[in-house]
Formats: C-alpha cells, sequence, structure tokens
C-alpha cells in the first residue's frame, strides 16, 4: 500500500496508515511485534520513529492489530512539531513491521506500506493561544 503524507515544519500532524499483505491480504500483528516509521532521502534516515514517543512526541501508535481474515491492521504516525521544524522537501518514508516470530532471518524487517512524506516550510508569526 503506497501513501502520501503532507506535514507542515513546526506542525504537528497524524496519518493514519493502513498494514495489508502484499496482495492485499490482512495481517495480524502480535504483540511483540514492533511498526516503524522511517522516511530519509539516499538511505540516509531523518526520522526513525516507532510505538516509544520521541523528546517531541513523535511516534507510532498501532490503532488496530487486524485478525488476519477480516479486519486490517492500521496505525497512526504522529510527526510532532519539534521533529519536523527543521525538515523541509520531499523524503522517501516507509512503515516497518519487525516480526520477532521470523527465524530466517531472526526479527525479519518487513514493509508494511512506503510512499513519500511532503515536509512544506509553515508560515511565520503567531501561532499561540493569543
Amino acid at each position: 500500500m503506497a501513501f502520501e503524507i503532507t506535514a507542515y515544519a513546526n506542525r504537528t500532524t497524524d496519518h493514519t496508515v493502513t498494514i495489508k499483505t502484499a496482495t492485499g491480504g490482512y495481517v495480524q500483528l502480535e504483540a511483540t511485534d514492533v511498526v516503524r516509521f522511517k522516511a530519509g532521502r539516499g538511505g540516509a534516515v531523518v526520522l526513525d520513529l516507532d510505538q516509544t514517543a520521541t523528546a517531541n512526541g513523535s511516534k507510532v501508535t498501532v490503532d488496530q492489530v487486524g485478525n488476519g481474515s477480516s479486519v486490517h491492521a492500521s496505525v497512526t504516525v504522529r510527526l510532532a512539531q519539534g521533529d519536523t521544524s527543521a525538515l523541509t522537501g520531499i523524503y522517501d518514508a516507509e512503515v516497518l513491521v519487525v516480526d520477532d516470530s521470523e527465524t530466517a532471518p531472526a526479527n525479519a524487517v518487513k514493509v508494511a506500506s512506503y510512499g513519500v512524506l511532503g515536509v512544506v516550510s509553515s508560515l511565520d508569526g503567531d501561532v499561540g493561544l493569543t
């Protein structure tokens, strides 16, 4: 499944990604699986998130583990303003599942979804409560 996320530098953005098999089938995430979001250019990563929040609050949240037969797994990627403040431009992006039940290779890293992250400059000026 491909996705496109448009985020604004120095603004918080939430984006939901549905996780399916390569043929569009249903996936069931296990409690020990780790879901990651990575964004970067030419192999250099600028954002690397998992289910533990960064100091600024960016993280991946598993919304639905799926059931393998009729409900798709889904996650929300939260890009917090503090983690996007220095980013502008287009980045390759992917949602990965690190499957600890795999043994060959151990902890197989599976691409669950891929796409682009576009970070646009935000407007200057007061954005406070008053």
